[in-house]
């Protein structure tokens, strides 16, 4: 009967270190998991800059420029400009904004992360097409009645 005692009481103690371990694991995996929740990315707000002197009905986006790029980025395109979409802190303001139709300049109150100039696709003219048909004449037959 004692070597039962010891046998379930060696097997309880392994059962209760095993335990231990796993807690100890559990409880560590777990702070660092909070320790990561801890420290949220910076919050960032996105502006929509108007080019006053450009409107179309679909502007086409360009590609995405990101980086620390300053509080002043000077932005240009082949395709006329619509706006800007700009990247920055949820406080940034609109310090200064100049287009003409092709490039501009903008200032904000907070440095820009990144931005997305859209442009007006290039209008496309199309000239007439002329058509040449071959006259065609009909004859008729007189026909006639009988009453």
């Amino acid at each position: 009967m004692r070597k039962k005692l010891k046998a379930v009481n060696k097997r309880e103690q392994k059962a209760f270190l095993l335990g231990v371990v796993l807690l100890v694991g559990l409880a560590t995996l777990g702070f660092a998991g909070l320790a990561h929740a801890d420290q949220p990315a910076p919050l960032r707000m996105v502006l929509l800059v108007d080019n006053p002197n450009v409107s179309c009905e679909s502007p086409a986006p360009g590609p995405l420029e990101v980086g620390q790029l300053g509080q002043t980025i000077t932005v240009s395109a082949e395709d006329p400009i619509d706006f800007v979409t700009v990247k920055s802190s949820p406080d940034a303001e609109v310090v200064s904004a100049q287009f003409d139709t092709f490039e501009g300049q903008i200032t904000l109150s907070k440095n820009i992360t990144a931005y997305v100039v859209w442009t007006c696709p290039p209008t496309t003219t199309t000239s007439p097409t002329s058509t040449t048909e071959a006259p065609t004449s009909t004859t008729s037959s007189p026909t006639s009645t009988i009453a």
